[in-house]
């Protein structure tokens, strides 16, 4: 086997294969090789490719980037003389690199239109060409290696990044290490949640990246773009659009990030870094023998009573409910305990809550009457026990140590949009749901009933209140 790749090598040098009519020409190579269809960013994707040795696209949801990402990996190993050309996918999980980027190349290589595509796409992520030549490969290394993707020496290589917000620094470091001839390209995808990671260096002007932005008002379902219906039903509604605009805030880094496909402006006072977030979302951690429901509960209007339940790092919120009595809001705390087996009940007691800790304790529930007002344990360096508890939170996030549903993304973008200062003694204060509102951001009711499950508390009567918080009143917001 050996001699006769060697034979078929030498051969072709002396009689090379033909060059493709595509290479320069992803767009008509997917319309006539896939019988697919591109819209025009997804044409301006495929055409940077081409041109551009570091393409970057920061996009809204639902917008096909990882569609035509794939597309445009097909096409660069049918383009190529066989053997010639490499692939290598990566993303911040495994599950990503498998399931999403993988999973579309798997389904376009089937849909080849005449001639298959070279050689065979394996559930493992990997294309082997029939001779069993490794062309492609998705990849998930571990964060710090730098040398995950050793080992890769063709002289067409084409490197996806997906989800790019979510690759740490040092495989960008590992990827440019194989992508250094000019006959070499990188694709980086991925939503625009964090200015502050390599996506966002790469994303800046003056970085030699090729930049491409979509945002969910470029998509056909808002600008009339004439596309298929199955190219169309893919893609961001205004309806939708508009319920995360009402709910989020048009200002939440949420909103401009998954909406807008623009990096958030993360100042030095956001609390918890998107990135962080997106990260206890893709995480899979083990439950704990300890359950505690949080309980925050609604005051007025738009707000909800929200019960998130805590099993260790593991966070849910596990019901919702808007513009209901305190006797309802008492019984859904007690149909709750009794479903998921909750050892500790806590409830925001400040203001209507107050009216369900009494419920409780009268019904012979024990419960714990958070009272965000209180003073601190750390009294020192947290202004009152509502920014002790939020800064606990913060902690978990950064360290790793949660885990909440990744796809409640209303429970994320009020992670994103709570805010802090220090106090004039160099005290945490957290900004308050009055001042929020004043800036556009609805009331985190799912996040702060997080914070209340997963909060480090002391006995409820060493809770005292705390008189002393005038500066809270002088709370100023940094503007984005």
């Amino acid at each position: 086997m050996a001699v006769d790749l060697a034979w078929e090598y030498a051969a072709r040098q002396f009689d090379p294969p033909p060059v493709s009519p595509y290479l320069r020409n992803p767009v008509g190579w997917v319309q006539n090789r896939l019988g697919g269809y591109l819209w025009s960013k997804q044409r301006e994707i495929a055409e940077a490719v081409v041109d551009h040795k570091r393409t970057a696209v920061k996009s809204c949801h639902n917008a096909g980037k990882s569609h035509i990402a794939a597309q445009i990996a097909c096409w660069w190993i049918d383009v190529h003389p066989p053997g010639e050309a490499f692939v290598v996918s990566t993303a911040p999980t495994y599950a990503q690199v498998h399931a999403i980027l993988w999973e579309e190349i798997r389904k376009a290589a089937k849909n080849a239109k005449g001639e298959p595509l070279p050689g065979r796409v394996l559930q493992s992520d990997e294309w082997k060409l029939d001779d069993g030549t490794l062309v492609g490969w998705g990849r998930k290394p571990a964060d710090q290696d730098q040398h995950g993707f050793q080992g890769i020496h063709r002289k067409y290589v084409l490197v996806v990044i997906d989800e790019a917000c979510g690759v740490p620094e040092q495989l960008w470091t590992a990827i440019e290490a194989i992508t250094t001839t000019d006959t070499c390209r990188i694709l980086a995808i991925g939503n625009p949640d964090d200015p502050n990671t390599e996506f966002g260096n790469v994303c800046k002007p003056g970085s030699g990246w090729k930049v491409i932005r979509i945002s969910g008002y470029d998509t056909p379902n808002f600008t009339g773009e004439d596309v298929p219906d199955n190219v169309r039903d893919l893609m961001l509604s205004p309806e939708w659009v508009e319920d995360k605009r009402k709910r989020w805030g048009e200002n939440s880094p949420r909103f401009v990030a998954k909406c807008l496909g623009e990096f958030p402006e993360i100042g030095d006072d956001t609390l918890i870094s998107p990135r962080w977030i997106e990260a206890a979302q893709a995480r899979a951690l083990e439950p704990g023998p300890h359950s505690v429901l949080g309980v925050d509960v609604a005051r007025f209007g738009a707000d909800e009573t929200i019960l998130a339940l805590a099993r260790g790092p593991v966070v849910r919120v596990v019901g919702e409910h808007a513009k209901q009595r305190t006797t309802e809001t008492t019984g859904h705390v007690i149909v709750a305990k009794r479903e998921h087996g909750v050892d500790e009940i806590r409830v925001d007691g400040v203001g209507v809550g107050s009216g369900v800790v009494d419920q409780l304790l009268e019904a012979g529930h024990d419960v714990v009457d958070m009272q965000s007002g209180a003073a601190a344990l750390d009294s020192e360096h947290y202004a009152n026990a509502r920014a002790e508890w939020w800064w606990g939170l913060r902690q978990r996030f950064e360290d790793g140590d949660i885990d909440i549903d990744p796809d409640d993304d209303e429970l994320a973008a009020q992670l994103g949009t709570v805010k802090y200062k220090f106090t004039a003694r160099g005290q945490v204060l957290i900004e308050s749901k009055d001042d929020m509102k004043k800036r556009g951001v609805p009331s985190p009711d799912r996040a702060d009933a997080v914070m209340l499950a997963k909060a480090h508390v002391p006995p409820p009567d060493e809770l005292v209140e705390d008189e002393d918080l005038d500066e809270e009143l002088d709370f100023e917001i940094s503007p984005y």
